[in-house]
């Protein structure tokens, strides 16, 4: 029998959604909040331009500061504590009406909790520069030097103090109460695969079956599913992105920022960055489509259909990987690089920290979470042995490494930005891929771990700039009013013709609706980090050869500098290297086409 757990232990914070430490612990949240408040409203006077505080004032008010920061991340962590545990709650069981009632006090606890500190944040990004280089010196206060030099950069976006509260406070039941109606959909909605009916994560697994007509059956069973509540899902994507203008709008009363700026300032890049990124994979998207092409001749088919992108190679045998044997492989991959990393692998299963197992009313897709209180990550996944979930499997187990290596280091340090969280997530994947290819015996074996991972450079580099390009559409038809159901899947549908072009058979013009990071309502623009790190990871991997044995130390110091610095600047320490330009992505996409040459070829060769 495994040693390995296949669901979450997590009774060190609570027994379940509906034990009354939970009440306990929420009621003296508030109170410990409203004391914070109170504290930090000595701030309030010194937010207005005209009373610039007096320097012979400046080690109390910085005093003042470390008292009431020290207090915020008391309270904070406690916080995360809890929404960690009610949201893992809801991720197994969607129905769990204890976790589902906590869910929205938990994101008014948050809400009240940024109100408390909105006059000394909103004082920090105001004050004299020589005050800050003192706050910036001071013991308890430097972890928090590039918090505020980010949040000063935006200091002209901010409200009044009272403006700012009253926006967190009707977040939680306006914003945010659309992206948990999506997610409450997403959990219990049912389709129908074949003669089955099943909920969305399985169906979602199915898209990975060997049966091209079982894969065929579950998507149009997902589209139709959603197609069904097609009025519902564009409401609550008309309704977020709707909130996000108004927003904008009401903070764009010295200078005006687009939606897009915003959203690099949010993940820590620059939009010539961006911009870089997105220009250089758009001229090379013919290689992921050169990816689809070989897979469709493999599958003796003129096309792929939408269906096929996330098809095992026809080689891959229909025994499932079993649950030990995937932990066992990652492990053995991750070992090869570093075996810290690799004994980490066996940990989080040893420990309970992974939930994977088939449950009713289980929430689609996959994700790493951390509670705060001890540092401890958690991976959520459905797993049903297929090569595409140990590869799920991977990536999460990267972020959770990430947490990890950066345990030790102070909570302003450890806000890493999506951009380089999925950094670390895909470093993960491309460690177990290289692995399991250096270790294949046959063609058949390499042509199968190729497969993953070409199928992979595809889905990244012309399914995720697809999502990125309906965004920017969806934003700018939003300003003009509301967008109708029928809109959304034209829309969607002339994103996936400019990337994947004549590449398929047909387009999946419901992918609005059955993608859940449309609807998030904590981020706009969610899904091009996921190529950024894609690239980037490569950009660091490509590094491995060069920097030897120190290659290690050298990955580990770029993870622990990602909360602390900007993309820009953490590539020019460690690595001297300028992303801003084509040039850095280009490389990587060389890399990229090498992998592609490699499967076109072995493609070739291999009888299937």
């Amino acid at each position: 029998m495994s040693k390995f757990q296949t669901q979450w232990d997590n009774s060190a914070f609570y027994k379940n959604s509906e034990d009354p430490e939970i009440s306990t612990a929420v009621d003296q949240m508030a109170l410990d909040i409203s004391r914070l408040s109170g504290k930090c409203e000595i701030f309030l006077p010194l937010l207005e331009t005209e009373s610039r505080p007096d320097p012979a004032d400046y080690n109390g008010i910085v005093d003042q500061l470390a008292d009431c920061y020290i207090d915020e991340q008391v309270i904070a962590k406690r916080y995360r504590n809890t929404a960690m545990f009610v949201h893992s709650c809801l991720s197994v069981n969607a129905c769990d009406s204890a976790a589902a009632t906590w869910q929205p006090k938990m994101q008014q606890i948050g809400a009240t909790l940024s109100n408390a500190t909105q006059a000394m944040y909103g004082f920090l990004a105001r004050a004299p520069t020589d005050l800050i280089a003192m706050i910036s010196a001071h013991e308890k206060l430097a972890e928090l030097s590039f918090k505020i030099e980010h949040l000063r950069a935006i200091s002209d976006q901010l409200l009044p103090v009272e403006q700012e509260q009253l926006l967190n406070k009707m977040a939680v039941t306006g914003l945010h109460g659309w992206g948990n109606l999506y997610k409450n959909l997403a959990g219990t909605l049912m389709c129908s695969v074949g003669d089955t009916r099943t909920g969305l994560a399985n169906a979602a697994n199915q898209l990975s079956s060997t049966d091209r007509s079982e894969r065929e059956q579950a998507w149009r069973g997902i589209n139709a599913a959603w197609s069904e509540q097609e009025q519902a899902v564009a409401a609550i994507l008309n309704n977020i992105n709707g909130w996000r203008i108004e927003e904008s709008a009401s903070r764009s009363h010295t200078r005006e920022i687009p939606a897009l700026d915003r959203s690099c300032h949010s993940s820590k890049i620059t939009r010539p960055t961006l911009d870089a990124l997105m220009e250089a994979t758009y001229q090379r998207r013919s290689l992921a489509q050169r990816v689809l092409r070989t897979m469709a001749r493999t599958f003796n088919i003129e096309t792929l259909g939408p269906w096929d992108l996330a098809a095992p190679a026809p080689t891959q045998s229909s025994d499932s990987i079993a649950f030990a044997d995937a932990i066992k492989i990652i492990s053995q991959s991750f070992s090869v690089f570093s075996l810290a990393m690799g004994a980490f692998a066996i940990e989080m299963a040893e420990r309970g920290w992974i939930d994977c197992e088939e449950t009713e009313n289980r929430s689609t897709g996959a994700y790493c979470g951390s509670f705060a209180d001890p540092r401890e990550p958690r991976i959520f996944i459905t797993y049903t042995g297929t090569m595409t979930n140990v590869i799920t499997l991977a990536h999460e187990l990267g972020h959770a490494w990430h947490n990890r290596v950066m345990q030790d280091l102070p909570e302003a340090k450890i806000a890493y930005p999506m951009t380089l969280a999925e950094t670390a997530s895909i470093f993960a994947e491309t460690l177990v891929r290289d692995s399991l290819l250096n270790s294949a015996q046959t063609d058949e074996q390499r042509l199968e771990i190729l497969w993953a991972e070409t199928s992979t450079a595809a889905a990244l580099l012309l399914n995720i700039p697809s999502r990125y390009e309906f965004e920017k559409q969806l934003v700018h038809a939003r300003q003009s009013g509301f967008i109708t159901a029928e809109k959304l899947k034209e829309t969607m549908k002339n994103s996936w013709a400019t990337w994947y072009e004549d590449s398929l058979s047909e387009y999946d013009d419901m992918f609005w609706a059955s993608k859940l990071h449309f609807s998030i309502s904590g981020f706009g623009f969610y899904n091009y980090p996921y190529l950024f790190g894609y690239l980037f990871s490569l950009g660091i991997y490509a590094q491995k050869d060069e920097h030897g044995e120190n290659f290690e130390a050298l990955y580990r110091d770029i993870l622990r500098d990602t909360g602390s610095m900007t993309a820009e600047t953490l590539v020019e320490k460690h690595l001297s290297q300028d992303i801003s330009h084509p040039g850095f992505w280009q490389a990587s996409l060389d890399i990229v086409e090498k992998s592609v040459e490699q499967f076109e070829s072995l493609a070739g060769k291999v009888k299937v």
